[in-house]
């Protein structure tokens, strides 16, 4: 069982996706990135969504809006059944499509992009390398990965801060100030 751990939702159950793939991100990174960035009236991205856990803990913590995407049916299912549960059907937007498709084909920007593909399947530095096209000048790209998975960072962005979690990194980044 998941359940959103702070905010106006704090307590509320989440279902799960039925899908033994799926790895949620844990409570306790999900509460560290509630504590580490601002959340209030910013618009997420949340990438590789699976449940929607990470955009609905940002949501219950003053985000504006959240976009959830994700390839997986099971997942999509799963979001807008938490969607209706939680209430906040104005305040999502759902994209069943592959995240590095989305990621080239979106026009949208957001404050705060938020990532968590699948590890080790060699799809992050895919994923890494057109997120600066889908961030404001000042936002900020979280990307949680295993820590077996090198970053390949693009020149355009910069790791400002990084956190572990037993085999989890969380690494923040922004996009660099070229002049």
């Amino acid at each position: 069982m998941l359940k959103i751990e702070t905010g106006i939702f704090k307590n509320r159950k989440l279902e799960m996706v039925p899908d033994k793939r799926t790895r949620y991100t844990p409570s306790k990174v999900r509460m560290a990135l509630v504590n580490s960035i601002e959340l209030k009236d910013k618009t997420i991205l949340d990438l590789c969504a699976g449940s929607g856990s990470v955009g609905f803990e940002f949501l219950s913590n003053g985000a504006k809006e959240v976009h959830f995407v994700d390839s997986s049916s099971k997942a999509i299912k799963t979001i807008k059944t938490n969607v209706k549960n939680l209430n906040v059907e104005n305040k999502i937007k759902i994209f069943r499509i592959d995240a590095r498709i989305f990621l080239r084909t979106n026009k949208i920007k957001y404050d705060i992009v938020f990532t968590d593909p699948p590890f080790e399947l060699g799809i992050l530095n895919e994923i890494i390398k057109d997120l600066s096209k889908n961030i404001y000048e000042n936002g900020i790209i979280i990307i949680e990965h295993s820590k077996r998975e090198k970053l390949y960072m693009p020149n355009n962005l910069e790791v400002i801060k990084s956190k572990k979690f037993g085999d989890i990194l969380v690494d923040f980044l922004k996009l660099k100030n070229v002049f």
